[in-house]
């Protein structure tokens, strides 16, 4: 039997993966909480389990940063309202609009369309290793999509019918495809 890394070496391997004021001990949590939930029984496993933890730790910076994103535009933002000679508001749902327009996102347009792409990365990167550990669990090899040839060409009679090829499926959710119990 394999020795378990301890918590201590888990934080030293995953502290690379955090940055500046970023807390290693909310990141080392995520990984020893994916360990012990899904209990990994070897080094690929493994590998896999922490693909997935680290992926989600992504996918939260991402979001964080689109938070401080929206919080800085709605700090900063200064909003012109005509207002009558007491002082209030002559426009109704100031409050809803001043959201809106702090929220707009012409000015951060590149940062927030990079997070987008970002975000759909680290989505594909869990749902691809999610997917590895459980083909590993089931014993079957991963699917290897366009990069087996066949042994030999077959030619296709008349008569059969042709089938129209299989599409893999991109996202996490269960399908005929892709069971993910057997």
């Amino acid at each position: 039997m394999s020795t378990r890394p301890s918590a201590k070496t888990v934080f030293r391997e995953i502290g690379l993966f955090t940055i500046g004021a970023e807390r290693l001990n909310l990141l080392g949590d995520l990984v020893l909480e994916a360990r012990a939930d899904l209990q990994p029984r070897n080094f690929p496993e493994r590998h896999l389990v922490d693909e997935l933890a680290l992926s989600k730790w992504r996918t939260f910076r991402v979001a964080l940063m689109e938070k401080a994103i929206f919080e800085h535009q709605n700090t900063t933002f200064q909003p012109l309202v005509p207002r009558d000679t007491d002082g209030n508001m002559l426009m109704p749902h100031e409050d809803v609009y001043h959201l809106a327009m702090a929220h707009a996102p012409e000015s951060h347009a590149v940062v927030l369309a990079a997070l987008s792409r970002l975000n759909a990365r680290y989505s594909r990167e869990f749902c691809t290793a999610l997917r590895l550990l459980l083909a590993l669990r089931r014993g079957n090899p991963p699917p290897v999509a366009d990069t087996a040839l066949p042994a030999s060409p077959k030619q296709e009679s008349k008569a059969a019918p042709k089938q129209a090829p299989r599409k893999e499926n991109s996202t996490c959710e269960p399908s005929s495809i892709t069971p993910l119990m057997m």
